[in-house]
């Protein structure tokens, strides 16, 4: 797994932490992290596209690669059972595909066929480009978020 430090987000940290006093926590998560995250996974998604095998369409005519997908949500209880996720998360960014035989059998591997990891080699990857595209949207939208909510008056 890939090691990496982070730094400077406590400015970032101390201007939600206020808006999350002054509004409500949940409309300031989806407005900012939410969106920052979903942003940020590009990169990623882009290197495991380009890794991920073509193989076979699915009953709908759609290819593996066309299922891949970004989301970015709060944690639920599903999601908090997972050794990745901590009770302390705000927010998860997830690259997936479609759940299938094909898309297990590339990443995982079978007893017939070695692994060809495209998720998390992708997401290894871009890792840096992941990262510094969040620091740039974090600057961004929680800045662009207070202004909105000082305008209306809520700030």
């Amino acid at each position: 797994m890939a090691e990496f430090k982070l730094e400077g987000f406590a400015e970032f940290e101390k201007q939600l932490k206020q808006l999350g006093e002054a509004y409500r926590a949940d409309l300031v998560v989806r407005n900012t992290l939410i969106k920052a995250v979903k942003e940020s996974l590009a990169p990623a998604y882009n290197s495991a596209y380009a890794q991920a095998a073509y193989g076979p369409p699915n009953p709908y005519g759609l290819h593996m690669k066309e299922t891949m997908r970004i989301d970015a949500r709060v944690p639920n209880n599903k999601d908090k059972l997972s050794y990745f996720v901590n009770e302390s998360d705000a927010v998860i960014g997830v690259l997936s595909v479609k759940k299938s035989a094909v898309s297990l059998a590339n990443e995982f591997g079978t007893a017939k066929m070695s692994a060809q990891p495209f998720l998390r080699s992708g997401f290894e990857d871009a890792i840096q480009d992941v990262l510094n595209n969040l620091k740039s949207e974090l600057s961004y939208l929680i800045p662009a978020y207070a202004k909105k909510l000082q305008k209306k008056g809520i700030l």
